[in-house]
Order: structure tokens, then C-alpha cells, then sequence
């Protein structure tokens, strides 16, 4: 299954702002669709839908259940009950990475080692949101810059793994730089499920 490449490809459809991955009820079996959650502005096609499961189609080559999730006017508020990134910032002395989360008023900061690239990042990201969340079985698999734009932004990949129940979920964001972007990757890929416990 190539997710990067189906990431990118949504990612180019007119109104998609967001994309994400998961399998129902935490399964991996191949013959179980993959859920593609893909969340869409006021300017996306009224043929979205349609787009976005071709797609899925072609890159997965395998059952496939799409949900859309539709913004109104204007770009898409995220909810008071959402984490957002507020800084991500190194102590090259130290050799970490510190990432700063915030909820309303509410501020949280988890470090991991710089020698890790981006999984750190991912890593710094998990400590972090168990502030909020203390019981959070996922942990930080691995992250990726897939693209670099011509205006500088970066696309990232991260994907986080129950290892209880083997269940990935996968977020991909863009950032200023790599850090920023898999700080927001990850964040992806997690926000909907934490939301719940928020």
C-alpha cells in the first residue's frame, strides 16, 4: 500500500485540507477496507467524493470506505477540544527536541532526543499530548518528509501503532520546516481519536 504517494495525490485535489488513514476497529487484515478520512473546504468539488475513492483505489488496491468531511465558509476552525502546535524548538547542546502543545488556554511540552530526525519529533509529540491524555496506548512508529514545495513548505508522514491491538493511524501536515510538519503529522494522526478523551 502506497500511502505517501495516495497523501500526495489527495492532497492535490481542489479543497482537501486535511487527510488521514485508519482501519476499522483497529484491524490490519488485508481483506478489511482502509478508512481514507479526508476533510474538504468550501471550494472542494461536488465530485469529491468520487475523486478521492478512485484514487484510493488505484494507489491501495484493496477495499476502500471514504468519509468527507465537509468545512463551511471560510478555512476550517478546529474545535476547543483540538491540541494545536505551538512551537517546535531543539537544544542542540542538549541534543533535544521539544515540542509545545496547546489546549485553550492550556500549555503542555514533551522532549525527546535529537538524534532521532523526525521519529523524535513524533516522539516529543506522544509525550506531550499524555499530558492531556495519560492512558494513550499509541506510540510514534515513524515519520518522513515526502515533499518539499516550491515555496519551502514541507510535507510530512508520521504514523503511530498500538501495539496492543497492532492499529496504525497515519496524519500528514506541512510545516515551515521538517520539525514543524511532523510535530503537525503526528498530531494528524491522532487528533481524532484523543479528541474523544479531551
Amino acid at each position: 500500500m502506497t500511502f505517501d504517494e495516495l497523501e500526495l495525490d489527495l492532497r492535490l485535489l481542489p479543497g482537501v485540507v486535511a487527510v488521514g488513514f485508519a482501519h476499522p476497529n483497529g484491524s490490519d487484515c488485508a481483506d478489511d477496507p482502509v478508512v481514507v478520512e479526508v476533510q474538504v473546504g468550501p471550494d472542494a468539488s461536488d465530485d469529491v467524493a468520487r475523486d478521492v475513492t478512485r484514487l484510493a483505489i488505484r494507489h491501495l488496491g484493496s477495499p476502500v470506505a471514504v468519509e468527507i468531511v465537509r468545512w463551511g465558509d471560510g478555512p476550517p476552525i478546529p474545535p476547543e477540544t483540538r491540541l494545536r502546535v505551538l512551537e517546535v524548538s531543539t537544544d542542540l547542546e542538549c541534543g533535544e527536541v521539544a515540542v509545545h502543545l496547546a489546549r485553550g488556554d492550556e500549555r503542555a511540552i514533551g522532549r525527546a532526543s535529537t538524534s532521532h530526525g523526525l521519529l523524535g519529533v513524533a516522539e516529543a509529540t506522544m509525550h506531550a499530548i499524555r499530558t492531556y491524555v495519560p492512558d494513550l496506548t499509541y506510540l510514534a512508529g515513524w515519520a518522513r518528509t515526502v515533499e518539499t514545495t516550491p515555496d519551502r513548505r514541507f510535507i510530512v508522514v508520521a504514523s503511530v501503532t498500538d501495539p496492543h491491538t497492532q492499529s496504525h493511524l497515519r496524519g500528514a501536515a506541512e510545516g515551515r520546516t521538517p520539525l514543524e510538519a511532523a510535530a503537525n503529522a503526528t498530531l494528524a494522526a491522532l487528533n481524532r481519536t484523543i479528541s474523544r478523551k479531551l
